[in-house]
């Protein structure tokens, strides 16, 4: 899943960046009695949350392969939020500059000390822009997924989710099986009606006084056979077979 191989940079990413010197702080005691000290400042103390980013990113890994759906849509637009929201400190830092208070306080400098200058590493600090772009990347696919349907791994889901995608399974395949036949008796159908008009026909051509085998009795409709000639009445075979009685 790249989604989840997107999300584990990240982790890696904004964890590695904590661990760097964002900053360094110059500065010399009140007393002037001691020279001058530098102050290295880490990405952790300069943006506390990026360590605890990482680790609900690497959580976030283990909810996208159980959940679908809404709920992974909503993971998708909390991890892209979050990643964003890491990128701030970073924009007014490289923007605006280091404040000198807070750069002393996250310095943990002792309190004689007063800030002179704070000389920030550009370099370190854009490397959370690239934990961001991950971070978003991660969203879109996550999204892709949850827009497309994609099944999440079933070794990392749920008896409900795993008793659900069942579930929906055997309703789609019935309702493929229930289109099926209704499509094959729809085509059947015509067949059969045509069938049996002509088997009607050919009786009704029989009780007729027709012969079926006759190409031109067979074309005859039913009402062409309805109006067929039924021959001479048994009045008019008698008459015409009893004698004239004039001839004898």
């Amino acid at each position: 899943m790249i989604a989840a191989l997107l999300l584990a940079l990240a982790a890696v990413v904004f964890w590695a960046v904590g661990q760097l010197d964002w900053c360094r702080v110059e500065a010399e005691p009140f007393d002037g009695l001691t020279r001058q000290r530098a102050f290295d400042v880490k990405g952790s103390a300069w943006s506390p949350w990026l360590t605890p980013l990482a680790l609900v990113l690497l959580a976030a890994i283990a909810a996208a392969l159980s959940v679908r759906g809404w709920g992974l849509r909503l993971i998708a637009v909390l991890v892209a939020a979050a990643g964003v929201a890491a990128a701030f400190p970073v924009i007014s830092l490289l923007t605006d500059g280091a404040d000198p208070d807070y750069a002393g306080d996250v310095a943990d400098m002792p309190d004689r000390y007063q800030v002179l200058l704070v000389d920030v590493k550009e370099w370190a600090v854009a490397t959370v822009f690239a934990g961001t772009l991950l971070c978003v990347a991660a969203g879109i696919f996550l999204l892709r997924a949850a827009r497309g349907g994609a099944a999440p791994t079933s070794k990392y889901m749920t008896p409900a989710a795993r008793r659900e995608d069942a579930e929906r399974e055997i309703f789609r395949e019935y309702e493929q099986r229930r289109s099926a036949q209704t499509r094959a008796h729809a085509q059947a159908e015509p067949a059969d009606t045509g069938a049996a008009t002509s088997e009607r026909t050919l009786w009704e051509a029989l009780d007729s006084g027709l012969d079926p085998t006759d190409l031109d009795a067979t074309d005859l409709g039913p009402a062409d056979l309805d109006h067929t000639d039924p021959g001479p009445t048994d009045s008019e075979r008698d008459g015409r077979d009893r004698p004239d009685s004039s001839d004898g």
